[in-house]
């Protein structure tokens, strides 16, 4: 049975292919904390079309004689003209900040009844959409911009909503009539990786097609990192006792592992060379271009603490942050011996993005 994720973002694929208007709304006001007697104030409101490159933005600043009213008439005759057309927006639906919100304070700039706001049927929380896919840690907070930064998003004006108040208070709406602009884009950017699949999180990587659905290309590798073991013992008991592969070092866990690899991706790339530190030299395990994916495969050994364990990882990441064909790192340890203290609590430590580079770290102690 589908969720609601997968259901929404197949209603969106659909109306991407049948050509269906969907838009990306997105708002800024006057600090909501400060403002007592009255809705907050209302400097800009954008409107993305969400499959076609094409944004309109209204702000006070475009019209000074009517500033705000010309403002809040122009989105609402915006949505009345489109009635059934689905809304993308982020996290505009609570009483402070949201559709209510600029319906009352069009009624207290007007003087008019509040228009009708779009009916809860109409509207896509982003922020709750990829959290229902991904896991609601699936970045740092705040996590627009963190989610924006996990996947490579060039942010040149945006403002916080606190400094965008900040802006507004001081009359200066034209660095907030740019934040709003870019932020409805890059909502609209990253709904379009939701519904491609090509969203990367904190946790999770870029989908990849399989068996008819679509897999997280992370938990494919961890996923197949647990399951390792079981498949080599599998290899051991051949017909006959014929020859088989054995794991007698790291070099054979890695051919087994790239085997193990290949029934998903086609682009593996063995040992890439990465910068020295610290005047030795290093390697990735395996890269995986196409999904931004660098896979090491670690094996603990008496000498090594968790400490040091953790010293190696911060180490990698600082390295592969500046691969060019890696923007998330999957560690995969293997204890079978049970070298290391409180495996859990390192995993939790360590699986946290590191200057724009996820990192994902899993060990297995059987």
């Amino acid at each position: 049975m589908l969720n609601t994720f997968e259901l929404t973002v197949r209603e969106l694929r659909a109306q991407r292919d049948s050509g269906s208007p969907v838009f990306v709304v997105h708002y800024a006001c006057d600090n909501i904390f400060n403002v007592r007697d009255q809705p907050p104030g209302v400097s800009s409101i954008a409107v993305a079309s969400l499959f076609v490159s094409q944004v309109t933005v209204w702000s006070v600043i475009d019209r000074p004689q009517d500033g705000e009213r010309y403002v809040l008439e122009s989105f609402f005759t915006f949505l009345h003209e489109r009635p059934g057309g689905r809304l993308v927006h982020w996290n505009m639906n609570s009483a402070d900040f949201g559709f209510q919100t600029l319906a009352n304070r069009y009624a207290h700039v007007l003087n008019v009844p509040a228009p009708k706001t779009p009916s809860a049927e109409r509207l896509i929380d982003l922020d709750e959409l990829i959290a229902l896919g991904y896991g609601r840690d699936y970045a740092d907070h705040p996590r627009l911009p963190s989610i924006a930064r996990l996947n490579d998003y060039r942010m040149q004006y945006f403002l916080s909503g606190k400094e965008e108040a900040e802006h507004y208070g001081r009359g200066e709406h034209g660095d907030v009539r740019r934040s709003v602009s870019e932020k409805v884009s890059m909502l609209a950017w990253l709904t379009r990786k939701v519904v491609d699949g090509t969203l990367e999180t904190r946790h999770s990587g870029q989908r990849v097609a399989f068996a008819g659905g679509m897999l997280d290309s992370v938990q494919i590798v961890v996923t197949s990192g647990q399951r390792m073991l079981e498949v080599a013992r599998q290899l051991t008991r051949r017909h006959s006792n014929r020859p088989t592969i054995e794991l007698n070092d790291e070099y054979d866990a890695q051919d087994l592992f790239h085997s193990i690899l290949r029934l998903y991706f086609d682009d593996i790339r063995k040992e890439d060379s990465v910068p020295t530190h610290g005047g030795s030299a290093s390697r990735i395990d395996f890269v995986l271009p196409r999904n931004k994916l660098a896979v090491e495969l670690k094996h603990s050994r008496p000498s090594m603490s968790s400490k040091d364990l953790g010293d190696e990882l911060i180490a990698d990441a600082e390295r592969y942050k500046k691969h060019p064909d890696v923007r998330h790192l999957v560690c995969l340890v293997f204890d079978s011996n049970g070298y290391l203290e409180n495996p859990r609590g390192i995993e939790t430590d360590l699986s946290h993005p590191h200057d724009g580079l996820a990192v994902t770290v899993r060990i297995f102690e059987r």
